[in-house]
């Protein structure tokens, strides 16, 4: 079996578990996420990727602290301190959120019909089978965890609380707040019809799944953004927000997806796992399904499968 179990990385870990006791197999991404909470008389300026402004705990309603903290658009936003209960409770619901956000969706396939080079020799598929019945497949997680103050990781989020919630805060990967892990929904006059919406911390976690060549994983239409060029009257001002507007997605299905404003999982979005995958078994011959598509197909076992099965019947 020549199946890498783990990977360790500076942009994230993985492990990859064989199917075992009816269970399928597992790429679980591991992303090490050291949270800060913020001291908001320290939040006056952008964050600095990996290098977090100075955090602070109130003890009680006495030590609290408050201040201006510059959200992603440069604005200023009045916070306060975490106290010490709102904060415990907190880390555990944003590493149980976004674990959550990105569950069940992620479906990898081996493919026969590439390269012969890129398919999984018969030891490995069976790595991939956890049923009979069912198409070999591994399944995709994420799971967070939750460093300690000044141990390495993979990730560095500092995390302001509002002083007024109902006010906006725009988030990034580096400054999130208190009301990143509640899913908000939202629409856009472009498709009446439809709603998005994501907790946003699940969103600028997305962002820290990038491979070693950036320093952050782009917006669903990123590309496309970047390539937009000004309309006739269009002022700077207009075409700059437009071109935000445009990165999280100019069509529905972009739109709807986990990197654009919605919190659905699509081929962009899976790309950190398929990646990651075909590094695990040293084999190009995989692709991803959402697991819901997977469903309608689960039942039908490819013809090599079949073959392998029948080998080691009785």
């Amino acid at each position: 079996m020549t199946i890498r179990r783990t990977i360790m990385q500076s942009n994230y870990d993985s492990v990859l578990d064989p199917a075992s006791g009816g269970n399928a197999a597992r790429l679980t991404i591991a992303l090490k996420v050291t949270l800060v909470p913020l001291d908001p008389t320290a939040g006056g300026s952008a964050p600095t990727m990996m290098h977090p402004a100075a955090s602070h705990l109130a003890p009680n309603a006495a030590g609290i602290r408050k201040g201006g903290v510059v959200d992603a658009n440069g604005a200023p936003v009045n916070c306060r301190s975490w106290t010490i209960p709102e904060w415990n409770a907190f880390r555990i619901r944003f590493k149980s959120m976004v674990e959550l956000t990105w569950a069940n969706q992620i479906v990898l396939l081996p493919i026969d019909d590439v390269d012969p080079r890129d398919v999984l020799s018969d030891e490995d598929y069976r790595q991939f089978i956890a049923n009979p019945k069912v198409q070999a497949h591994a399944e995709g997680a994420l799971r967070i965890a939750l460093m300690p103050p000044g141990a390495p990781g993979h990730a560095v989020i500092e995390v302001a609380h509002l002083d007024n919630p109902p006010r906006l805060f725009r988030d990034r990967m580096e400054r999130i707040s208190d009301q990143s892990i509640i899913f908000k929904r939202h629409r856009d006059s472009r498709w009446p019809d439809s709603f998005f919406g994501q907790p946003t911390a699940a969103h600028e976690v997305g962002h820290w799944l990038h491979d070693l060549t950036t320093s952050y994983f782009a917006h669903e239409d990123a590309d496309y953004a970047h390539a937009l060029t000004r309309r006739r009257h269009e002022t700077p001002a207009d075409f700059r927000k437009r071109r935000d507007r445009e990165q999280y997605g100019h069509t529905l299905g972009k739109r709807e997806a986990m990197m654009g404003a919605g919190n659905l999982v699509t081929d962009y979005d899976a790309s950190p796992w398929l990646t990651r995958i075909c590094r695990h078994t040293r084999k190009l011959g995989w692709t991803f399904i959402h697991k819901v598509n997977f469903a309608a197909i689960e039942y039908e076992p490819t013809a090599r499968q079949k073959q392998l099965m029948a080998r080691v019947s009785p």
